[in-house]
């Protein structure tokens, strides 16, 4: 018989450290881009090395079979469909790809269109969606967004313009909807999940899930040589990011508890 499903407290409480986490490891890197290459070049690619981030984040943990930080301190694995296995290395590219590059390209693809149709709609000059998306003139995808706007007439263009307005919001409607149906059934936080069918069981006693390599460690407290095995670039990020904000001395590493920003109905006891 499998084990029971996690909590939905479990699974937020996870889903809020990652992005403890992944918010750390994107403020190092800016902040190491704007060392060296500067302000307007940290403006310019400021998205990019977000999805960098995000990428070695989960590349490093999901993908290469680890627990990410948020289910390692609460103590779920992720399992496939089946609920009987770890999902496996396909499954665990495709869940990744869709959290972190599908709503990247597909925010720039909007915002690279909106630009471009309304630029055309108001004259030639420049709007505030332009200045975001670089100062050095019309990258190489607008200018193939360029070529395919060019023959539409007017009209046309002001409803594409209306079009892709009423999608760049919906889809955020979509997401927060989505969160909305977790609180009510419980199942999938992130759309990325709901789509590859992961879901998350609690790391027990019996551990038939013997193809992803996990490391417990206590629900309370992390301490540096509970991560031997985590690599080093995230525990750069864990251990400075828990000292800066919660002025914890790095070698204890005593992670915050989030239950603060818990909906009180889903409080652990």
């Amino acid at each position: 018989m499998s084990p029971a499903a996690a909590s939905p407290a479990e699974v937020v409480r996870a889903a809020q450290k990652d992005d403890y986490y992944r918010g750390g490891l994107r403020s190092a890197a800016g902040g190491a881009l704007h060392s060296l290459a500067g302000a307007k070049r940290w403006l310019e690619c400021r998205r990019e090395v977000e999805l960098l981030s995000d990428v070695a984040y989960f590349g490093l943990t999901t993908f290469a079979g680890y627990q990410t930080l948020g289910e390692e301190y609460v103590g779920v694995i992720q399992v496939d469909p089946s609920q009987s296995r770890v999902p496996s290395r396909l499954r665990r590219g495709v869940l990744v790809a869709l959290h972190t590059l599908l709503p990247y390209l597909l925010d720039k693809a909007l915002r690279h269109l909106e630009c471009e149709l309304q630029a055309d709609v108001e004259g030639s000059r420049p709007s505030q969606g332009s200045l975001v998306l670089g100062g050095r003139g019309r990258s190489r995808a607008r200018h193939w967004v360029h070529r395919q706007v060019a023959p539409l007439t007017e009209p046309q263009k002001r409803t594409f313009l209306q079009a892709v307005m009423v999608l760049r919001q919906g889809l955020s409607g979509l997401q927060r909807l989505h969160v909305a149906w977790f609180y009510i059934h419980g199942a999938f936080y992130h759309l990325a999940k709901r789509l590859t069918g992961v879901t998350y069981e609690p790391h027990g006693r019996e551990s038939h899930f013997q193809e992803l390599r996990v490391y417990a460690v206590p629900r309370r407290t992390q301490t540096l040589h509970c991560h031997t095995l985590r690599p080093s670039v995230l525990l750069g990020v864990h251990h400075p990011v828990v000292r800066h904000q919660d002025r914890v001395p790095s070698l204890q590493g005593e992670v915050p508890s989030p239950e603060a920003r818990l909906p009180a109905a889903l409080s652990l006891t």
